[in-house]
């Protein structure tokens, strides 16, 4: 990579200024990161941005390709050690996803999370190596190796592969160990508000774990529910089967809630029930909505023997009452119904 590539790689131009450079470089890695980005480049888009930021840093420090380096071997041994970039101590953010309850969405929770977060080594910039200021003992500096060939006859010169070419020699870096990357352990306890929804984002206020200052960005995923569903319009909704007796009785049932069980009478003339304030919340961290239950009369097969003997009982006795009370309905019907039937009779005796 030359010079005028590098500077396009991280969309600046040569007359930026070094605040300007690591600016770029950072925001250029936040972005590509494979463990942020999906992308199926985002691997190869992130050793570029690195290679280049490594080009120009080394260009702007007086070791690169472009500058005349001495070779003399006790210089070489009197010169420090230097590394390719200096250590970046900026935030880092982790992405994760993190599954709720219906219930700890509704009313909010406390978790504590545990996980690792693993990033570039910000001192090799993921090279694994530290460049020294001494030459490489293999190319002597040069930069390059001689091949022999057609029996040892001629010689080609290919790059060295030690030092990548440039003539520096190389040692592993020792906050990474030569491996390119770090893992940090970190543990969070992290408070969820109510009304947090599928596919809501929670950032996390960042914090020191070792010497990386890591922030947390948390997508969030509710779990299927057994007994509750919400609605695209954020209304809590469930569908429970009742005895159809008990709900021709208008009895009292228990209901599932997101506070648990409770007491609700049923009503024969309703299928559906509202309970106030016992919903989803409307918005986050605000006033909770209404919940919605339908109820499904369920009644039994009438193929037992002893519930028809049972049923044949309810009917009669209710018949009796009703019939019994000439306000009612059913007692004004049996009442016409005789004086029909006896006018009838008499109208056949006549004929």
């Amino acid at each position: 990579m030359d010079t005028q590539e590098a500077y396009q790689e991280l969309g600046l131009d040569p007359s930026a200024s070094d605040a300007q450079l690591k600016a770029n470089w950072r925001r250029l890695v936040a972005t590509w990161h494979p463990d942020r980005n999906a992308a199926s480049n985002a691997g190869s888009r992130m050793q570029s941005i690195n290679k280049a930021y490594q080009h120009i840093r080394q260009l702007r420090d007086g070791g690169g390709e472009d500058q005349n380096e001495s070779s003399d071997s006790s210089a070489d041994a009197a010169a420090p050690e230097t590394a390719e970039a200096e250590p970046d101590t900026s935030r880092k953010t982790h992405f994760r996803k993190v599954r709720l309850s219906m219930e700890d969405a509704i009313l909010g929770c406390t978790r504590t999370l545990r996980g690792h977060f693993t990033h570039v080594c910000d001192a090799c910039l993921g090279k694994g190596q530290r460049v020294l200021a001494k030459a490489c003992g293999t190319c002597k500096g040069s930069g390059a190796v001689h091949k022999t060939a057609l029996f040892g006859w001629l010689w080609n010169e290919e790059s060295c592969t030690d030092c990548g070419g440039d003539g520096r020699q190389r040692a592993p870096c020792d906050a990474c160990e030569g491996s390119g990357e770090r893992t940090v352990a970190y543990r969070r306890r992290v408070r969820f508000p109510a009304g947090l929804r599928e596919g809501h984002v929670l950032s996390v206020p960042s914090s020191h774990h070792g010497d990386v200052e890591l922030g947390l960005e948390l997508q969030v995923e509710i779990e299927p529910h057994p007994l509750f569903t919400l609605d695209g319009d954020g209304v809590l909704r469930c569908e429970m089967p009742v005895n159809g007796y008990a709900w021709m009785a208008a009895r009292w049932v228990e209901v599932p809630t997101p506070d648990g069980l409770q007491q609700m009478r049923l009503n024969r003339d309703a299928l559906v029930y509202r309970l106030n304030g016992q919903g989803f919340p409307t918005t986050l961290r605000g006033p909770r909505g209404d919940y919605m239950v339908r109820v499904v009369p369920v009644f039994p097969d009438q193929d037992d023997p002893a519930q028809e003997a049972l049923l044949d009982q309810l009917i009669a006795a209710t018949t009796r009452t009703t019939a019994a009370d000439r306000n009612q309905p059913m007692g004004q019907w049996q009442r016409r119904m005789k004086r029909w039937n006896s006018s009838t009779k008499e109208s056949a005796r006549d004929d």
